[in-house]
């Protein structure tokens, strides 16, 4: 797709000693589009070329020149204007070459931001996001309005957004209206709330139909955020072609949508976070988490230099591991490795630790790439472990067989934390010049666990004492790290689990409720029990008002419906029997109000039939005023 980007070759003008070499020099910097060198090479030729003829006829055209020596000077001057006719048709070539090649540039830069922008407003839209996706396609026609083909796109997209603006606002009115707990607070007289229940697990048909349309709205985000990788083979060749300001702000873009935090809470057995703090808006840190059925596996990377080079390293690293993350941990770091090595230049390459988590029995499995020495924190002994991964940085040296990468293991009890980093975090330097470390991160490491348990709060305190050890200024380098925390509550209980089996007993659950409770992990069981027993009392307290409405307490029946929806239990049963309630009130004081007029109109009539005038009147007059009515 981009074959008129290709890698520069140095020419070494030292060598060019003649005019037709020095010609097929300027040649072979047009066939590799290197313009500025070309157009530099033509004036330095002609330039000698010049002085060349100047001194030859300083020498043989002059007062004592014989006839021979002036049909030299002649011949070298005709000599001179063809090579000079030469060099303007090489510079004219070179002009429109370069107007060309700039042109063509342009438009596949354009090809890939459109791209890039139409599959963001189709995910954006996918997402309910449409304010989003209108504000950045008003932003994409503002930058683009000569551009006939983004004004043709703006107006179809526009119109696609408004419907799909419109659609969204439909579906909130609806929702809206099917809400029990929006009905139940307005049955009571209270504004309605914007806020949601507590998540419910809900296995009906709806939910299944809801959980594959999120799938494949997860797959397209996924789709494109591959696409975006891809773009570092774009990016490649502009670092060698075009300036290196666009392929910085290209590769600052891409890096926006790399993950630059971690926060996995639902991790099966284990707590997991992660965050990078960049110094400059291209990253030289990164890591990455993937899952599938059987495991997780997540990455830490560290790459060399800064600026475009390592920004260019990281794109690569995520790419391959984006590609190959479902297959065995050894296969993983080897493509990566291999992958690596035969796109970077010599002397580039990124220090790493590959770990793998299996779903079933919790073992940790890892590969060591050159980068530092994890820690582990023991919490029965309360002690730390330094454990060096070992290996070569990716990217050294190709690697011929994935078997000479052995997968080493990590065994974590409940409550044992791992923590891994990048030495932009040991790197630092107090203001008198002391570095931060290895062991004053391992003392520090072990005092916030002794502590602390909630691996955020950790995070929090290890970059807050690195600050502190810098004297409050920015951190030089990038800083990552990863913390892993064992945590036995988030393991999937067995059926036959004997914690299941006194469940059953003390909470006197049902073969329906056991299925829910099935594959979960014990802090999700302690959630679904929640929904369980709330929805037990919930049916408790229908019953209740069954046996109100039916014995007729119909005040008691408003009062008791009343206090449940306030307490939190929400179910159109409730909402049904309040409505009955209200009814059954207002027909009661309808009623009531009849049974009044009516002692009153047999009282007028007796005043009427008696003649007494005066009095129907004054009290029908006093009833329209009060009532409107008779």
């Amino acid at each position: 797709m981009f074959d008129f980007l290709k890698k520069k070759k140095k020419v070494d003008t030292k060598e060019v000693k003649a005019f037709d070499s020095a010609v097929r020099a300027i040649e072979v910097f047009i066939a590799l589009s290197d313009w500025a060198n070309a157009k530099k090479a033509t004036d330095e030729i002609l330039f000698k070329e010049k002085e060349a003829l100047n001194k030859f006829l300083e020498k043989y055209d002059n007062e004592n020149s014989t006839p021979e020596d002036k049909k030299k000077s002649e011949k070298e001057r005709k000599s001179y204007k063809n090579k000079e006719e030469i060099i303007k048709k090489l510079k004219i070539k070179i002009t429109k070459l370069e107007d060309k090649y700039v042109k063509i540039a342009e438009e596949e830069r354009f090809k890939v931001r459109f791209t890039k922008i139409k599959s963001e407003i189709d995910s954006l839209i996918g997402t309910k996001k449409s304010l989003q996706a209108m504000n950045l396609l008003q932003k994409f026609l503002e930058e683009n309005k000569e551009n006939s083909i983004v004004i043709k796109f703006y107006n179809s997209q526009k119109k696609r957004i408004q419907k799909s603006i419109e659609k969204q606002r439909k579906e909130e009115q609806e929702k809206l209206k099917r809400n029990a707990k929006n009905e139940a607070l307005q049955l009571i007289g209270e504004t309605a709330k914007v806020d949601e229940e507590e998540e419910v697990v809900d296995n009906s048909f709806s939910s299944k139909l809801k959980s594959k349309l999120n799938f494949y709205k997860n797959l397209k985000e996924n789709i494109r955020k591959k696409k975006l990788l891809d773009e570092i083979n774009i990016l490649i060749e502009e670092d060698s072609r075009i300036n290196e300001e666009l392929a910085s702000r290209k590769l600052e873009n891409i890096h926006r949508g790399l993950v630059k935090e971690i926060n996995k809470y639902k991790m099966i057995g284990y707590d997991l976070y992660g965050k990078i703090l960049g110094a400059d808006k291209i990253s030289g840190d990164t890591f990455g988490l993937e899952e599938n059925s059987k495991n997780y596996k997540f990455f830490i990377g560290d790459a060399t230099g800064h600026g475009i080079r390592a920004g260019f390293i990281i794109t690569l690293i995520n790419k391959l591991f984006k590609e190959n993350y479902n297959k065995d941990l050894n296969e993983v770091a080897f493509e990566v490795n291999n992958g690596l090595k035969q796109d970077l230049k010599s002397r580039n390459f990124i220090t790493s630790i590959f770990f793998e988590v299996n779903k079933e029995n919790n073992d940790i499995g890892y590969i060591g790439m050159g980068h530092e020495p994890l820690f582990v924190y023991r919490k029965k002994e309360n002690k730390v472990e330094k454990i060096i991964p070992g290996g070569l940085a990716a990217g050294i040296r190709i690697i011929k067989d994935k078997n000479d990468l052995k997968v080493k293991n990590i065994r974590l009890d409940d409550g044992d934390i791992l923590l891994t980093y990048s030495d932009g975090l040991i790197e630092n330097r107090s203001l008198e010049g002391e570095y931060y470390g290895i062991d004053k991160l391992e003392e520090s490491f072990k005092m916030v666990c002794k502590y602390e348990s909630n691996i955020k709060n950790i995070y929090e305190y290890l970059i807050n004492d690195v600050k502190l050890f810098r004297g409050g200024s920015a951190f030089d380098d990038d800083v990552s790290i990863i913390i892993l925390k064992r945590d036995s509550t988030k393991d999937i209980v067995n059926e036959k689990d004997l914690f299941i089996e006194d469940l059953k007993v003390k909470e006197k659950l049902d073969k329906t409720d056991l299925k829910r409770l099935k594959g979960k992990t014990k802090e999700e069981i302690e959630q679904e029990l929640e929904v369980i027993r709330r929805k037990k009392e919930t049916k408790r307290l229908v019953k209740t008002l069954e046996n109100l409405y039916y014995t007729g307490e119909i005040l008691k029946l408003k009062e008791e419906a009343t206090r449940f929806i306030k307490d939190g239990y929400i179910d159109p049963k409730i909402n049904f029997y309040l409505r009955k309630a209200i009814e059954n009130e207002k027909a009661y004081r309808v009623e009531q109000k009849n049974q009044k007029m009516e002692i009153k109109y047999n009282i007028l009539m007796e005043l009427y039939k008696k003649g007494d005038y005066t009095a129907v009147i004054k009290e029908v007059e006093e009833i329209i005023a009060k009532d409107g009515n008779i």
